[in-house]
C-alpha cells in the first residue's frame, strides 16, 4: 500500500500545471492575495478530487469489466498513451529549443484572475477538469487504482495523495511569498516563478519520455 501512495505522489509531482503556476504570481500581487490564491487552489483541489474519484470508482469499474472480455484493450491503450506522451515530450523539447514557451500567463487568464472568489474557485476547477481529461497519465493512474478494490477510505486517500502532490508547486509559490520580507516579496516571487516554470517544462519532457517509453514497451510486450 505504501508503494501505491509513493507512486501516486510521484505521478502527482510529474503532473506539472503550467497554467496554475503562471496564475499564482498574478493572484499574489493583488489585494487579499492569500484568500484569492486559496480560492483558486480550492477549486483546483475539489475538481481534481472529483475527477479522480469519477475515473477511479466509475470508469475504472467499467474498464475492468470490459477488459475481462477484451484482453487487448489495456495494452492497446498503453501503446496509444505511450505514443501520445512521446509526442508531448518531443513537442515541448522542440518549443523550448525555439524559445516558443513562456512562463507568462495569457491576457485572457490575467483578466479571469481579477474577478471575485467564487469566479476564481470555478476558474481553478474548470481548468483542472479540462487538463485532467487530456492528461493520459492521470486517467490511466486513476483507472488503475479503481481496479485495486480499495476501500472507500483508501480510495479517497489515494486520490488525495495525487491531488496534493499535483498542487504542491503552486503551494510552494504561496509559501515562498508568505515567508519573504515585504520589501523583497515581488523580487522573490519572480525568481520562484521562473524557477518553477523552468522545472515544469523540463519535468514535462523527462516524465513524458520515461512514462511514454515504459507504457509503449509494456503495451507491446503484453499485446
Amino acid at each position: 500500500m505504501l508503494t501505491l501512495f509513493i507512486s501516486l505522489a510521484l505521478l502527482g509531482l510529474a503532473a506539472v500545471d503550467p497554467v496554475g503556476i503562471a496564475a499564482m504570481p498574478v493572484l499574489l500581487l493583488q489585494k487579499r492575495p492569500y484568500a484569492r490564491s486559496f480560492a483558486f487552489l480550492g477549486g483546483s483541489f475539489v475538481s481534481l478530487m472529483l475527477m479522480g474519484l469519477l475515473f477511479a470508482r466509475g470508469l475504472g469499474t467499467v474498464v475492468l469489466r470490459f477488459e475481462n472480455r477484451h484482453v487487448r484493450l489495456v495494452p492497446s491503450l498503453e501503446i496509444l498513451a505511450g505514443i501520445v506522451l512521446l509526442g508531448i515530450a518531443a513537442t515541448v523539447f522542440w518549443q523550448l529549443r525555439r524559445g516558443h514557451l513562456s512562463a507568462e500567463p495569457t491576457s485572457k487568464l490575467k483578466k479571469g484572475l481579477t474577478f471575485g472568489a467564487v469566479h476564481l474557485f470555478l476558474l481553478g476547477a474548470g481548468l483542472v477538469a479540462v487538463q485532467s481529461v487530456l492528461d493520459v497519465v492521470f486517467v490511466i493512474a486513476m483507472i488503475r487504482i479503481g481496479q485495486l478494490h480499495l476501500s472507500s477510505i483508501e480510495l479517497w486517500l489515494a486520490v488525495a495523495t495525487y491531488t496534493v502532490a499535483a498542487l504542491i508547486l503552486q503551494l510552494t509559490v504561496v509559501a515562498a511569498y508568505r515567508l519573504t520580507s515585504p520589501k523583497r516579496k515581488q523580487q522573490t516571487l519572480g525568481k520562484v516563478h521562473s524557477l518553477l516554470a523552468a522545472y515544469g517544462n523540463q519535468a514535462v519532457i523527462m516524465i513524458s519520455l520515461l512514462l511514454g517509453c515504459g507504457l509503449l514497451i509494456d503495451g507491446l510486450l503484453t499485446f
